[in-house]
């Protein structure tokens, strides 16, 4: 069932419980109540309330950080902790939730594939304060909607790893300094990707693109030419129970991470298998384990190289972003809270930082 027919049906029916949208690691829950959204939870760290008050400039990296500490002693909800420190208005808050349920659900419709599951368990009572009901016919017109958007903004911005050229001369007043638009500018004329910018500035893909088709519009940026590389090497043409086969033998061998990226191949082949959903998370566990004890034991990460020296390393969006933030002062923990980006991605990413002695693990 297409997954527009099944939301047009859950809207219809008034349906109370829970849509889960799953595709590899990610895993995206819309809670219901007659027919509404009342609530989500993902695995995409872009979808976190969180990481969106950044992005709308509610929240700094630093108050993320305190909120969280916060959090942790109190055990209370982030968006309540935020509105009760008064770091952030109730009313924001709710605000951003609602924005937070639609972007979690809008997002599953660019798959082009994934297991959708339905569960009638009501959800979770609120107990915070913070309800709002977002209707299923709406998320289901801002679908349609997007799907024209998305192809204007493809043919601007077809690659995330292009730079961006700037018109100084027609930046408008609007964009001022703090804003969403003047900090985006000035990731872009610091030369930084697409990408980049976005993890700079915290966004979902939908809201970079959005600012960025903008600004085009007005003749402020547009696209450079794309970094020329390597192709991407062709998948491998196997099955996925070959793959999933081949994810256990190399896990027995100890190659966990070259285990995960057989079952990850193995689940995009097959969203649906459950063998090849237990074999990624088998070796993402073992991947995992080792790295465990870089957050237990709060280090903080110094860095080894000057910026000139950091600038000739062949860094992708994500390694840039992370050792933007190695200030001396964050700890691992830290950087993964406030970090866009999934913790084991985090670690591994320090990993490899310490293997190539571009970082230093220090005592915090």
């Amino acid at each position: 069932m297409p997954l527009g027919e099944l939301v047009d049906f859950l809207a219809r029916r008034k349906v109370t419980g829970s849509l889960t949208c799953e595709r590899g690691t990610v895993r995206k829950t819309v809670f219901l109540r007659d027919g509404a959204a009342v609530g989500a939870a993902s695995t995409d760290p872009r979808e976190f309330l969180g990481q969106l008050l950044i992005n709308f400039g509610h929240l700094d990296e630093e108050q993320l950080g305190k909120a969280f500490r916060t959090q942790q002693e109190t055990k209370v909800r982030l968006g309540k902790v935020l509105a009760m420190v008064g770091l952030v208005s109730p009313e924001t808050v709710r605000d951003v939730l609602g924005i937070k349920i639609r972007e979690t659900l809008l997002d599953v419709f660019r798959w082009d594939s994934g297991v959708f599951r339905v569960d009638e368990e009501p959800p979770p009572a609120d107990d915070d304060g913070l309800s709002l009901a977002v209707p299923l016919a709406e998320i289901l017109r801002e679908a349609e909607f997007r799907t024209t958007a998305w192809d204007a903004f493809k043919s601007q911005f077809p690659s995330g790893a292009a730079t961006l050229v700037v018109d100084e001369e027609r930046i408008p007043p609007t964009a001022r300094e703090g804003t969403v638009d003047g900090r985006l500018l000035f990731h872009a004329t610091q030369g930084k990707s697409v990408d980049e910018i976005g993890l700079a500035l915290h966004a979902t893909e939908f809201h970079l693109y959005q600012r960025l088709y903008a600004l085009a519009r007005q003749g402020v940026i547009r696209a450079a030419a794309a970094p020329a590389g390597s192709p991407d090497a062709p998948a491998e043409m196997l099955e996925a129970a070959e793959l999933v086969d081949r994810s256990r033998q190399l896990l027995l061998e100890g190659k966990s991470e070259e285990a995960e990226q057989a079952a990850a191949r193995a689940l995009a082949l097959a969203p649906g298998a459950e063998a090849a959903r237990q074999a990624l998370s088998a070796a993402r566990e073992a991947v995992a384990a080792p790295l465990r004890e870089l957050i237990s034991q709060r280090r903080v990460p110094v860095l080894r190289l000057s910026a000139s020296e950091i600038g000739l390393l062949r860094l992708d969006a994500a390694e840039k972003y992370l050792l933007s933030r190695c200030d001396g002062r964050r700890d691992l923990v830290q950087i993964a809270q406030v970090a866009p980006l999934d913790e084991l991605q985090v670690l591994k990413a320090f990993r490899r930082f310490v293997d190539a002695g571009v970082v230093e693990l220090r005592s915090a």
